[in-house]
């Protein structure tokens, strides 16, 4: 519920601050007093786009601010101010907008500067808005299933939430299904590439490790004559020869030692020398052993010739397209492999694929034939009642009913059309709301609406502007019943030219211009029973002091006020 609201030039408002109650609350004034003014303060509030010719002429800024009694409101609008880092004291939350002439408009809620999403999500929750641009959204159908959605409550909101998910899963899978139709090519060569590189490395059958040996053994074969030539000369040295009776170190050495050993006996101090050549003469016959396998390893090379080394390096080579060596090339194979194996699957899949997005298919039509019948169920009471009270508003022959068709195609809200038909009399066939309601009959129908949902959900704060449009008479005085019933549950503010309406106001506040001051400025008043008696003439008869328009003003606020006592 808004509790207060404070304008400073907002168009021909200087300054105004007056407090709000519940119950209905009504605001009039002279035609250019102003009345439009009240209705794009709240308008500022609850998230609309700010434009700077509101600002009032000669004045620096405009500046709306609403306090907002959240006690009756559920907690998501104080978290929701929260979030944006605002404070609320004590389930009360001061909303601001700040509109200057230069620059850009600034938004606060709990006394911090907000996005303008705030305000326009906090709204949404608080008040809601019904002027003639909300008229105009009853002709289109996404407004009127909405309207049906929410009237039908529960077993409708299930019923669409499992729709949903259903045409989630079906729009999933049938997106899936058509990748992978489009990419079959695609898919067909990557196979056929993965299978022929596979079959490649397979025919080679390239053995870790196996390049770098056959590099170094094409080394030693190129080079064997002179490997064995001067390794052998060298292993003479050390061994000698039987050929050409060479003495070798190895001998030289072992005739040294029995040599100092014979000393020794004699000198002690030869021990270590004996000991030193002793060591040294094992270090070359180990030499010589590691040179004898040396040589003896060319005998065993003369099973691969250099001729087919350089035959198996070069089939390893061909591989290199998949590695710049065999540790590389033999993880392309595993990767290969694997990649191979998927694609294959995923071949197989694409029917599986196929048959599941089918029967994803048909689940979502099923959830969209129980859709329907929710909505069916939920349209027959919601045109009744609304007809219903059409009939009290002065419209008795007056009905609208639902059209619900099979949509072309499935979408996310079903897979039904939605439509809402009216007709005025018994002798025309319902049709389009958009063309054959008049705007007063709009709004009507619109009222009507709101007292219908009034009587299973409750709203913080209904704002009506131009809801008497086109009307007089009677049809205002059931307006204004109309009006007053919504406001026994919740906060309703109406702005009207109409005293059969205003009549049944809790609060009436009153606009006046006063084009004596520089530039036209008006400000706001509330008027007590004497005070309303006087507007409520002037209404009727443009003279607040005509005797008959007092006493016409008096039965009206006696009318209202003995049928209020009865609600």
């Amino acid at each position: 519920m808004i509790s207060s609201l404070g304008i400073n030039d907002l168009g021909v408002i200087s300054s105004a601050r007056i407090d709000l109650g519940p119950g209905l609350t009504v605001v009039t004034g002279e035609t250019g007093a102003g009345k439009t003014m009240f209705v794009t303060a709240l308008d500022l509030l609850t998230g609309a786009r700010a434009d700077a010719h509101v600002v009032r002429k000669d004045a620096e800024r405009a500046v709306v601010e609403g306090v907002f009694d959240l006690t009756a409101v559920t907690p998501e609008v104080a978290e929701r101010i929260a979030e944006a880092g605002g404070d609320v004291d004590e389930d009360e939350a001061i909303v601001t907008r700040v509109v200057p002439v230069n620059g850009r408009a600034r938004a606060t809620a709990g006394g911090r500067t907000v996005p303008l999403g705030v305000l326009k999500d906090v709204g949404d929750r608080l008040v809601s808005m019904h002027g003639q641009s909300e008229q105009l959204t009853l002709r289109n159908a996404a407004t009127q299933r909405a309207l049906l959605d929410e009237y039908g409550g529960a077993p409708v909101a299930k019923a669409l939430e499992a729709y949903r998910r259903a045409h989630r899963e079906w729009k999933d899978l049938a997106a899936e299904h058509e990748r992978l139709l489009a990419t079959a090519t695609e898919r067909a060569d990557r196979i056929a590439w993965l299978t022929s590189s596979l079959e490649r490395i397979d025919a080679v059958r390239p053995l870790p490790g196996e390049d770098e040996e056959l590099r170094a053994l094409s080394v030693r074969l190129g080079a064997a004559e002179d490997l064995k030539t001067a390794v052998g000369a060298a292993h003479a040295r050390l061994v000698g020869t039987d050929w050409d009776e060479t003495v070798g170190v190895a001998d030289l050495l072992a005739g040294a030692v029995a040599e100092l050993e014979r000393a020794s006996a004699l000198d002690d101090s030869l021990r270590d020398s004996v000991q030193g050549l002793t060591d040294l003469g094992i270090r070359v016959g180990d030499l010589a052993a590691s040179l004898t396998d040396y040589l003896q390893g060319f005998e065993e090379l003369g099973e691969m010739s250099l001729e087919e080394t350089e035959s198996r390096r070069a089939a390893l080579s061909s591989l290199e397209a998949f590695g710049e060596d065999n540790a590389a090339v033999l993880a392309f194979e595993e990767r290969a492999g694997k990649e191979l194996l998927d694609l294959q699957n995923s071949e197989s899949s694409l029917g599986d694929i196929a048959s599941r997005v089918e029967e994803a298919h048909t689940r979502m039509r099923e959830a969209g034939d129980r859709l329907r019948a929710a909505r069916e169920k939920a349209a027959g009471r919601f045109a009744r009642a609304v007809s219903a009270e059409l009939t009290a508003l002065s419209m008795p022959r007056a009905r609208i009913v639902f059209e619900i068709t099979e949509a072309e195609e499935p979408h996310a809200l079903g897979t039904d059309s939605v439509r809402m038909l009216f007709s005025a009399h018994e002798a025309s066939e319902p049709g389009d709301i958009g063309k054959l309601a008049s705007g007063g009959e709009l709004s009507r129908v619109m009222l009507a609406i709101e007292v219908v949902k009034a009587s299973s959900t409750r709203f913080p704060t209904f704002v009506f502007d131009e809801v008497d449009s086109g009307v007089g008479g009677k049809a205002a005085i059931e307006i204004g019943r109309r009006l007053a019933m919504l406001a026994k549950t919740s906060q309703v503010i109406v702005v009207t030219h109409l005293a059969q309406v205003a009549a049944w106001a809790d609060q009436h506040c009153t606009i006046v211009k006063d084009d004596r001051a520089r530039g036209a400025v008006s400000g706001v008043t509330v008027l007590d029973r004497a005070g309303q008696e006087a507007e409520l003439a002037r209404m009727l008869g443009g003279m607040s002091d005509s005797d008959s328009a007092r006493a016409h003003a008096a039965e009206l606020l006696e009318l209202a006020h003995r049928d209020k006592s009865q609600f």
